[in-house]
Order: C-alpha cells, then structure tokens, then sequence
C-alpha cells in the first residue's frame, strides 16, 4: 500500500522542499471564514462564486480520500524587479508547478496504477493556501499570506487531489509574530486586525483591474508598479532572511522590468507570445500600458 511518506520524499528529491498532505473533507472552519469575509468585504472577481465549491474538495472529484500539497519557493535574491512584482518576474509557476506534478502523479501511479490524480494550482475553485495551511506547510500571516518557517511567503503552492487514503499532517502551531508592519506599511490600507482584507483597495489586485473608480485610481498614485505589489511580503520579519529558490526553473531569464515602449511596440498576439512564459501573460497589454500612463501622469 502506498505511503505518505514515500511520496514525500520522492518530491524532495525533485527539489521540492515542503510536501504535505491533508484529508479532503468538507471544511467547515473554511466555510465559516468565507462567509465572514464576504459579509465585511466585497468578493475578489478572480474568486470562485459558489463557496460550496470553495470548501469541498469533493466537489472538484468525487472520490477524493486526501489531497498532496506542495511548496515552491520562488525568491532569488540576485533579481530585484524594479516595476513588477518578485512572482511576475520568473517563469510562470502555472507552467512549472503544472511540471513538477505530472513527475509525482506518475510516481504515484507508478506504485499505485489505479490512483487519480487532479493537479490544481491557482485556477481551480479550491483554496490552495488553507490546503498548504492544513497539510502543515505555514501558518497564516497577518496579510493573509502563507508564510513558511524557512521560505517565507515567496512560494506558489501545487496539489494533487487524490483517490487515495494517505495519513494527513497536522497545521503548524507556529504563528506570525503579529508586528503589524504589514497592516501599516500597505499602499491601500487593504489589511486590517483579525485578518481582515479588502482585495478593492490593494494594490496588486489594481493592477490587474481594467476600469478603477477615482478612489482606485487614488490608491494606485506614486505606485511604480505596473504589476503586482510586493509591500506586504517585503516588510514582513518572516522574509528578511530567506533562502533563494531550489527550483531551478525560476533562475531562467528572470525578468527586471516591464519597458512601456517596447510593449506599446508589441500587438495583441506579439504581447502573448513575447510574455506567454511568465505570470502576467493572461493579462491584457492594455491593462499594463494603462498602469504606464498612470504612473507617467503622476511624475
């Protein structure tokens, strides 16, 4: 029979650093959290709608027994974008994570030929870091990011879904230190105590927003950021001493900066093609070049 242990270790030594397994029932605590957010605040457009989909990994396969989730680390602390967020700048995680899984997934089915596997990472309905913060992976920072004792918050985070019974993890017992620097140093004031976070007044979240109202459009003033903020991370004790990266995807043609002049160049199909391998690809160059004119107004 297959164990749990086995398959971590074999991710291990594909230089995936942290692998953790948690059952695949519904979550109540999950739901409850949901439902208090959405009372406060109002619901990030890229979230799924239906919360029952959010809280049941069974909604996504019916016969899932446990789920494998999986840490990557992203920081390299020889890139330092200049106007984009540290995620944007390496290759994009959907693509590397996505890679990593289908090696696991055949090793699982290697040792077990009747196991499912579903790969989720980012674009399904699930929560993927409640399901890190359950497979004891990291514990929640006040900025609503996982944070990982060693990497940090700098990591994507993979899951297999699987069919197969595995022995669960328990959540960590180690917490944020709960100085509050990233509540105070946010350019939009989007955190608050408890946890609280209003996706309409952060800064990443604009970005990738096409129409702002003048409220957005005043949050995102003497914001160099064409993409992504990384305020909240940066500021955070729990990053200041990361290790750089061990998935050696990331090291390939990082990018430094996003240049208004050679995208506004590009074409629709020329912008997709030129950035198809980093994060904010799906993003239209519209939006991006908008960001430019933002900023070059304000100077």
């Amino acid at each position: 029979m297959l164990q749990a242990e086995e398959i971590k270790e074999y991710a291990k030594s594909l230089s995936v650093p942290a692998v953790g397994i948690c059952n695949a029932d519904r979550d109540e605590q999950l739901l409850s959290y949901l439902e208090k957010r959405h009372q406060n605040f109002s619901a990030c457009s890229f979230e799924e709608k239906d919360i029952e989909k959010r809280i049941s990994v069974c909604q996504l396969m019916p016969e899932a027994k446990s789920v494998l989730v999986c840490l990557f680390p992203y920081y390299i602390r020889a890139v330092q974008p200049e106007n984009i967020s540290r995620y944007a700048a390496v290759q994009d995680y959907h693509l590397v994570v996505k890679q990593y899984l289908k090696k696991i997934a055949d090793f699982i089915q290697s040792k077990e030929p009747k196991a499912q596997c579903l790969p989720v990472c980012d674009t399904s309905s699930l929560v993927d870091r409640h399901l890190a913060w359950k497979a004891g992976l990291g514990f929640y920072g006040k900025n609503n990011v996982l944070i990982h004792p060693v990497y940090g918050s700098y990591c994507f985070v993979g899951a297999l879904v699987l069919n197969v019974p595995l022995e669960a993890d328990e959540p960590m017992k180690a917490s944020c230190v709960g100085c509050g620097a990233c509540i105070r140093s946010c350019p939009g004031q989007a955190l608050s105590d408890n946890f609280g976070f209003d996706c309409e007044r952060c800064v990443s979240y604009l970005t990738q927003t096409k129409v702002l109202t003048e409220e957005q459009q005043s949050i995102l003033e003497h914001q160099r950021n064409v993409y992504g903020c990384d305020v909240c991370q940066s500021v955070c004790p729990h990053n200041q001493h990361v290790p750089d990266t061990p998935i050696r995807e990331f090291y390939r043609e990082p990018l430094r900066q996003l240049n208004e002049e050679s995208i506004a160049a590009l074409s629709n199909r020329q912008f997709k093609e030129r950035y198809k391998n980093y994060p904010f690809s799906w993003c239209s160059k519209q939006t991006i070049l908008k960001n430019f004119r933002r900023y070059n107004e304000e100077k």
